[in-house]
């Protein structure tokens, strides 16, 4: 191969680990209300033409959740009701949106919930 042509090639590799590696994808914003032990999650749809769903994550410490990223529960609609959670705890939420090829955004901010 001609030396000339190898940078070309090297530099599109890595425009297209680049191109693939990042997401573009919003994160939704949720806010949580507590109705009978189970927690509402409700957010504003991400506007993107290629959104695959949502993904909701929650656990008893920040940013530390039940669910590995990537394994969240799966929401088609801009809402999502975790039922089943233990009393006397805060639980944090998250959520982030996916597009249709599976990219998921990063975490959105959280919101707490103390279940009594």
């Amino acid at each position: 191969m001609p030396r000339a042509i190898r940078p070309l090639l090297l530099l599109a590799a890595v425009a297209l680990v680049a191109s693939c590696s990042k997401s573009t994808v919003t994160s939704p914003e949720p806010t949580a209300t507590l109705t009978n032990g189970a927690v509402q999650l409700v957010w504003n749809p991400v506007p993107d033409k290629n959104l695959g769903g949502y993904r909701v994550y929650y656990g008893t410490a920040s940013r530390t959740y039940v669910q590995s990223f990537g394994q969240g529960l799966q929401s088609s609609e801009p809402t999502y009701t975790v039922n089943g959670l233990a009393g006397g705890h805060r639980y944090f939420f998250a959520v982030t949106a996916t597009n249709s090829v599976g990219m998921e955004s990063g975490y959105s901010d959280e919101v707490a919930v103390d279940i009594p």
